[in-house]
Parts: C-alpha cells; structure tokens; sequence
C-alpha cells in the first residue's frame, strides 16, 4: 500500500496542537480588536436572520489569527427534540466538502504524486476516454464538459439516490458514459460529478481509503475532530437535522439520502467551528505549503463564460482551483465556497490577507448562506477596523 510523504505527520501533530498554536498567537493579536467583537451583536443577527427566513436554526463561526473569537447560534438543531443550533452542530457541508478534497489533491500534488495538467484516467482508469482529453485541472474548475446532476439520475422514486454504494466506482456507473456538455476548456459549467472524481484521485494514488486520508492528513491537522463522511450507520455527536418546505410552505423533514456516491463533491459532515478551523490551518500553513497554497487559489478560468441553456453568460466570480475568489464592497479579497445538501446550507468564506475565517449554516432552505456568512463577515470586520484592500 502506497504511504503519503512522510514529512506530513509531523502537520498531523501540529495541527493537532492548533489550539497551542492559537494560544502561542495570542500575544501577537491586537486583544483589544478580539474584545471589541460584540458576541452579541452577532447571535442577534442570526435571531434576525432567523426570524426573518423561517429556518430552523442558524449557527456561526469565526476565526481571527488562528483564533475562534466567536462561535454561536440561533434556533433548533432539531425541531423533534428542540435542541439548540450552536456553533458545535454538526451538518453535512454539501459542496464545502469539495474544499477538504482539493486540499487532499494539492497535498498529493505538492509530493510529485499528481500532475495537474495529467490525463484524469491516469488516476481514475475507470473512468472512459471521451472524444477530448480531461485534465485533473479541469475537473478541479468545472471546465471539464462534464455534466452536473440531472433530473431523473435517481430513477422516478429516488431509488438510487436513497442506496449504498459500497465503492466510488460503482457509484460513477449511472453518469459517467454520458456525452460531454462541451469541450473541456471552452466553457465553464458546475458538476459535481467532475469533482466527486477528486475521491478516486486520492485513493488511487494515496493507497489508502478517502476518509482514512481526510482524517490523517485535513481534518485532524486541522483540528477538525467533530468532521467525518455521512454515511447513514454512524452516529455523530451534536448532530443537527436538515428541513425543506412542502408544497404548502411548511417545513418537513428533509428527504432521506445517502451520499456515498458524492463524498468528495457533498458528503462531509462538520460544524462551523470545524470549518473555521480548516481556513485557519490553511492559513496557518499546516495543511499546505505557501507556494502549493497559492496555486491552489491561483485564478484558472479567465475569459470563458458560463455554459447553460440559451446564451452562455459572463461568470460571478473568478474561479481557482475548486475555490471561488471575489472580492467585499471594500475590495478586499475572499475566497470561498458554498454548499446545499439534505436542507441545510453552509458557506465558507476566508480572507487569507486578513487572517479572518467566517462560516455559517442554516437547516432549512431556501436559504442565501452566502449573503448572511458576508454579513457576518462585514460586521467582523467592521468592528474590528480591519482596512480596505490596497
């Protein structure tokens, strides 16, 4: 069995150590600007939010220098029980779940075990030879032609979205011998088809189990020890539930799903706190080198526009390696994701310039995560007096 370099347990141990690190920090960091954070002035945001949506519960996060200077919420985890949505609420992220699995890539990547601009079936053999060449690269910015979901990918009852696929091969076989959308490299277009493939990448070439690689080498260096994949068996402490609105506006349970057919694109189960965590560890350098970290933010879709029904459309964002780049209404710059899953939704959002990691989730949809975890954001930053981008 293939082992990774060996100079990342020594990440393990000191991300493990996060909190020490943060302590050790501690001095380095304006105190009064962490005082000044108004705890309260956030969770009655979230009320507000809350209030204002009609979703359950709502929970956040943030991180500053390494710290987490706030965490909190607001509402129900669980309408069954009335349990409190807090900042420890475990849910699956949905889509955050590509940004730990990119992570894994660029790892590999950074020890000469991945070329980016390779063929992709070099390290998913499984997957069939179409009319154009694919890249791991293309696959990483939704330029690779490869479809996202569509109607009907689960039969008429949601059969198959409903079972287990005990292996990430066996889950690609229902989408992968459909035609492409386009040339790769001509247009973008979102699919997390394309990025599930990042789980095949990291098994094939780290010789060990996608959850085994995640936990050693992302989510323990990170401290991220409430995260894990949502298989349907497992029991996770503080875990809260997700709620969709039914033809009549009220909310119900969400749909039964099981996600072993997307781990990496939508199948990671985890709290703001852990997800303020990551940002920190990745700005803190213990998940990647500097050099690794800025090509994995590096923008790599310039010029191409999104492809859709009708007329291709300019895109909203700049697209990096599986991250989202863009910039607040001051210009400074942040990097994010979003993700929407079993009626909940989560946005990240990290301004590595600034050291600042803000993350939000909510268990009901609709929902704009993204535009409440930027509120979140600005009021942070606000306080904080933090300036302008220059």
């Amino acid at each position: 069995m293939k082992t990774p370099n060996t100079t990342l347990p020594l990440r393990v141990a000191a991300g493990l150590a996060l909190g020490c690190l943060a302590s050790g920090a501690r001095a380095q960091v304006d105190t009064a600007r962490v005082s000044a954070i108004d705890a309260r002035s956030i969770t009655d945001y979230l009320t507000r939010v809350r209030q204002a949506t009609g979703v359950p519960g709502i929970s956040a996060a943030v991180a500053w220098h390494g710290n987490v200077v706030f965490s909190g919420g607001a509402g129900y985890a669980d309408l069954d029980n009335l349990v409190a949505q807090t900042g420890s609420t475990v849910h699956n992220i949905g889509s955050v779940s590509k940004t730990q699995a990119v992570v894994a890539v660029m790892q590999l990547f950074e020890q000469g075990k991945i070329r980016l601009d390779t063929l992709v079936q070099a390290y998913v053999p499984f997957f069939p030879i179409k009319p154009w060449p694919i890249t791991v690269r293309q696959i990483l910015t939704h330029t690779s032609g490869i479809r996202h979901y569509a109607d009907g990918d689960f039969g008429a009852d949601g059969f198959q979205e409903a079972r287990h696929y005990d292996s990430y091969e066996e889950s690609t076989r229902f989408w992968r011998d459909d035609s492409l959308r386009f040339r790769p490299g001509t247009y973008w277009s979102y699919s997390s088809y394309a990025t599930g493939l990042m789980q095949g990448i990291v098994e094939k070439v780290s010789g060990m189990k996608f959850e085994d690689y995640l936990t050693r080498y992302v989510w323990e260096p990170a401290g991220m020890l409430g995260a894990g994949l949502d298989l349907p068996s497992r029991i996770f402490h503080n875990r809260g539930r997700g709620y969709e609105r039914d033809p009549r506006g009220r909310l119900v349970n969400a749909r039964y799903a099981d996600v072993s057919y997307k781990y990496a694109s939508g199948g990671v189960v985890a709290s703001v706190e852990d997800l303020v965590r990551f940002g920190a560890a990745l700005n803190h350098g213990l998940l990647l080198r500097r050099a690794t970290l800025d090509s994995m933010y590096r923008i790599q879709v310039k010029g191409l526009q999104a492809y859709g029904r009708g007329k291709p459309q300019p895109m909203p964002f700049e697209q990096a390696l599986v991250w989202y780049i863009q910039t607040d209404g001051r210009d400074r710059r942040f990097i994010g994701h979003g993700g929407s899953v079993k009626g909940t939704r989560t946005m990240l959002l990290n301004y590595p310039e600034l050291d600042l990691v803000v993350a939000l989730t909510a268990n009901g949809e609709p929902f704009d995560a993204q535009s409440s975890a930027q509120a979140v954001a600005q009021l942070v930053l606000s306080t904080m007096n933090l300036g302008e981008r220059h």
